[in-house]
């Protein structure tokens, strides 16, 4: 087979090269013999940026990607699903970042989504498009046939209509829908070009994530360890070094009229998102959609923006492969709390980069597709056969697999001595042909920072191992850092170092083209690093074709009924109730528009009904059956404005008017004794039932107490003396009005 031209020996030589031009840099100036001056070097030209987004949200009814053993069909919508883009032209270069709602995305669909905005100057080569790995997303729609797989779980081995197996061809209405919806997002931020400036900022997130394959982490330092024994005291950096906490941040300003107008971000942490797990049966952007959201208001506050005004968030997952929320926590509420965390966090490197924004940022991109061929990565061979190891079938902590239910097949599974490329991998599953047999990889430079993508799930000590890496070539460029993309570009299951290759935990179990074969792709990201400080062109693109067939025909969604029916009404709720209206209209979802609200909660504001949210946002939760019966509900939260509401359903071919309820404050809080004072702690949200975040608790606003037969208020909730306290059903408040139902006796 062909080798690929970029090998370690290839990068080394142009790492001396880089050593000699910044030697040469370093270097006084003179101008040169003959000639009165010194040439200029032309400064960087003026950019200009532009953001655009396109919903992705297919029809209900489809299985949930990312949930392989579960068979998990999603029946409704808790957050929609979107394709976010970020166009940045210099002088003749134009780039685009891309993050999509998915647990996965293909090369295939990328290129096809290209060739459907011909003239525009954007393909494959550079366009950096991400999956935020949201388990929640829909599958059925990768150019590659293993990815459209769902396998059977214990729950439903006796139903073989089920689900699917290996070799499942994309569904084709699918995969034009979601191909087109990404031109589109492109083509919006084409369109959005102007001039504008950006800037990078970073800070760190701890406490949210934690590393859900210890041991495989623990052997990069010779521990070996069964699974489930290890503890992040036994890394030497403590949980720290456990887990990726960096949060990069390139920020998208344009200038309008002569003033700076923020319009939006692209954005990595490194984060699973298996907060929502298999049984939450809608799709769900995670916690990934909860910060996504959440930055934007964020950022439109702090700028005074309008509430409508557009600002994209773009999350791009980082080296994610162990990272994960989702090992104590689940459900929707959850992930909500987990991505409030992250957009705090975000909006803090947000405002960094609001220190360090530029019109003219130095812009350059190399790219390349690297063949899985079996070459040899100093002096080890990695395997021209994609192998699933038994250890993959366990499956992850967060979802265990079939082979774990079964009891046949356990994280740590493994030969006892090394047999070639393959490591100490008990291979299972020959997956060549139904895999990628080739990746792209592209480094991209804006401004100080280079990011790196990643066709699929590093570790973080892979993520460690890229980095390393590559700093040393561009530093001496003025790259301060090196930011990775996972999932980006094409999607190869999991990249281990060979150490927690060898462990054969999950990971490791899904690193299919063997032990070495992501020191290959560091050497080839590290080739196309010093190219871009050399000025050297990328390796040729192996020939491949990553559509493997499946290109965009005219199959498309229809218009869904031409009417509905409304069956049941909402009633008088509070706060943290869920108010809901039942309606019959087309089967799995079909009349719910693209792009714009389909439910929408109106509030009486001084005798007129105006808007309060809508299921664009992550309140309102719908579902929908193959019989086209509906329900729609909302959720609000503690600060919800008392008063009449309605539910308004906008469909593509009907609207629907629920009848008027009234929303109260909530009695749902229970009064307790806080060292000196009362507070009031809220109800815990139940697991995929409710589905916003809630504080566990907050201070009393006033408290009124029964002190011996005596009626006393006292602001700050703080306990008077007396021989008989109590405070009264009714009598803590908070801000909100919201209160105690149940009395509370101190004394």
């Amino acid at each position: 087979m062909r080798k690929h031209p970029v090998n370690r020996h290839r990068s080394r030589s142009l790492r001396a090269k880089v050593g000699l031009v910044s030697a040469l840099l370093a270097l006084p100036i003179l101008p040169f013999i003959g000639s009165p001056e010194a040439e200029a070097v032309a400064a960087p030209p003026a950019i200009q940026v532009g953001v655009g987004q396109a919903d992705i949200t297919p029809p209900t009814g489809s299985y949930k990607g990312g949930w392989a053993c579960s068979c998990a069909r999603a029946s409704g919508q808790h957050t929609r699903l979107y394709a976010r883009a970020i166009v940045i032209k210099s002088g003749t270069t134009k780039v685009a970042l891309v993050t999509e709602d998915l647990f996965a995305l293909s090369a295939g669909m990328v290129r096809d989504a290209a060739a459907l905005l011909p003239g525009r100057g954007l393909d494959e080569t550079n366009i950096v498009a991400s999956a935020t790995h949201t388990h929640s997303s829909q599958s059925g729609y990768m150019n590659h046939a293993v990815y459209n797989s769902v396998l059977m779980s214990t729950d439903n081995l006796h139903t073989l209509t089920s689900f699917q197996l290996l070799d499942t061809a994309a569904d084709q209405t699918m995969y034009n829908f979601m191909t087109r919806q990404l031109a589109l997002a492109l083509s919006r931020a084409d369109d959005d070009l102007t001039t504008g400036k950006v800037g990078w900022g970073h800070t760190t997130l701890y406490g949210v994530t934690q590393n859900r394959s210890l041991e495989a982490h623990l052997a990069a330092y010779g521990i070996d360890k069964a699974p489930g024994t290890g503890t992040v005291d036994d890394d030497p950096n403590g949980y720290a070094g456990t887990i990726d906490p960096s949060v990069d941040l390139l920020r998208i300003d344009q200038i309008r009229n002569g003033q700076t107008v923020p319009v939006g971000v692209y954005t990595t942490f490194a984060n699973h998102g298996t907060v929502d797990k298999a049984d939450f049966s809608y799709y769900s952007a995670d916690h990934q959609g909860s910060a996504e959201r959440g930055l934007s208001e964020k950022i439109r506050a702090a700028a005074h923006l309008p509430a409508d005004s557009e600002v994209v968030s773009a999350f791009a997952n980082s080296d994610a492969g162990d990272m994960s929320s989702g090992l104590d926590r689940s459900g929707p509420a959850a992930a909500d709390e987990v991505g409030r965390e992250e957009a705090a966090a975000m909006f803090t490197a947000w405002q960094a980069a609001g220190r360090a924004m530029t019109t003219s940022p130095i812009v350059s991109m190399k790219w390349t597709r690297m063949c899985m061929c079996g070459q040899s990565v100093d002096g080890h061979a990695t395997d021209s056969n994609a192998w699933g190891g038994a250890a993959a079938l366990a499956g992850s902590e967060e979802g265990r697999g079939l082979g774990a239910q079964l009891g046949v097949a356990h994280e740590g599974d493994r030969l006892l001595l090394s047999a070639g490329p393959q490591g100490r991998k008990i291979r299972v599953l020959n997956e060549t042909g139904s895999m990628p047999g080739a990746v792209p990889l592209a480094v991209l430079r804006i401004g100080d920072q280079l990011i790196a993508t990643v066709p699929g799930e590093p570790t973080v000590g892979a993520g460690r191992l890229l980095r390393s890496s590559i700093e040393p070539i561009v530093d001496a460029d003025g790259v301060n850092r090196v930011v990775i993309a996972g999932y980006a570009g094409e999607y190869l299951d999991y990249w281990t170092t060979p150490e927690e290759f060898e462990a054969q935990h999950y990971e490791g179990g899904s690193t299919v083209y063997g032990k070495y074969s992501f020191d290959l792709i560091v050497d080839g990201l590290a080739g196309l690093a010093s190219d871009l400080v050399t000025g050297d062109a990328a390796p040729a693109p192996y020939a491949y074709d990553p559509n493997r067939g499946v290109h965009v025909t005219d199959a498309a969604y229809g218009d869904g009924a031409g009417a509905g029916l409304i069956t049941e009404q909402p009633h008088t709720a509070q706060r943290l109730g869920h108010p809901s209206l039942f309606w019959t209209g087309g089967a799995n979802g079909i009349d719910r528009p693209v792009d714009s609200a389909f439910v929408t909660v109106q509030r009486v504001v001084n005798g007129t009904w105006q808007t309060y949210t809508t299921d664009l946002d992550t309140e309102v939760l719908w579902s929908s059956s193959s019989s086209g019966g509906y329900k729609a509900s909302w959720e609000p939260s503690l600060s919800a404005p008392t008063g009449t509401y309605r539910l308004v359903i906008t469909a593509k071919r009907y609207r629907l008017t629920s009848r008027t309820f009234t929303l109260s404050a909530s009695t749902a809080p229970v009064a307790v004794v806080s060292g000196d004072r009362v507070r009031l702690t809220y109800p815990e949200a139940v697991v995929n039932q409710d589905w916003t975040a809630r504080p566990e608790s907050a201070d009393a606003a006033e408290v009124t107490f029964d002190v011996d037969g005596r009626l006393v208020t006292v602001a700050g909730g703080i306990i008077p003396s007396g021989n008989h306290v109590s405070v009264p059903a009714g009598g803590a408040r908070d801000t909100y009005d919201n209160t105690n139902a149940e009395e509370l006796t101190l004394s």
